[in-house]
Order: C-alpha cells, then structure tokens, then sequence
C-alpha cells in the first residue's frame, strides 16, 4: 500500500479531504469506473458531488497520480499509479488485476527511448485474457 498524503505531496498537490477520499477508495484496488467510485465515496460523504468526484479525478490524471484503465465493456476504470504496473483484464468475468512488473519491462522501455530518442512518462500496458483464476476455477 502507498502513502496516499506522500504521493499526493510528490505529485505536489494539496492533500485535501476530497483527494484522500478518491485515493483511498481507489486503493482498495477494485478499479471501480466513475459511477462505482462515486457511489462509494457517497456513502462516506453523502455531500460530496458527483462534479467533485470528476474534478478530482481530472487533477489527479493530470498529475500523473490516477490512470485510465480502458477495457472492452467501453467503461472506463480508474487506478492509482503509484508504481508501474500491468493490468490484467478478464474477458471472462470482467476483473482486473494488477502485476507488477519485472526488470524486462524497464529494459525494454529503455530501448524503445533510445530507438525512438523520446523520453516515456508512464507506459500503460493491458493484458487481456479469456478467463483469469477466478473464470478458470468455475469451469
């Protein structure tokens, strides 16, 4: 688990009660999509709006702190970004799941900066699969 008060000071935005709401909620790593999210910090803070939800997320994405995570149903989930990582997607039963990565990654990130004479910000890699353990378990 991240500091969510340090990530939010690395990223060097204020760590407002909203922030550490959203960061929270999106650090029990179900990779909820907007309306999820926003319906559990409703119920934490029933005045919280859903025009704050989203403009906290904005900042956050922006920052560098919140990612997108597209997936084949078209809704969007949201996830810290707090190390990098690989999203596991399900075809199956719709889960993700975070896999951390190893050095291989990091090389070969390195490689396509010095091919390519960029520098990646964030290299944001979904897997998909047909069905994870938790499909494979029912059949």
């Amino acid at each position: 688990m991240y500091d969510v008060i340090q990530l939010l000071k690395e990223k060097e935005l204020k760590a407002t009660p909203q922030r550490i709401s959203v960061l929270k909620e999106l650090g029990r790593k179900t990779h909820p999509t907007m309306d999820d999210l926003y319906e559990a910090l409703k119920r934490e803070n029933p005045s919280m709006s859903l025009a704050t939800v989203y403009k906290n997320i904005a900042t956050l994405k922006e920052k560098g702190v919140v990612i997108e995570v597209n997936v084949a149903d078209g809704k969007m989930r949201y996830d810290v970004y707090s190390r990098p990582h690989i999203h596991l997607v399900c075809q199956g039963c719709g889960a993700i799941e975070d896999i951390d990565c190893d050095e291989s990654l990091y090389q070969y990130q390195a490689c396509l900066e010095e091919k390519r004479n960029i520098k990646i910000e964030r290299m944001d890699i979904i897997a998909s699969v047909e069905f994870c353990s938790l499909c494979q378990k029912e059949h």
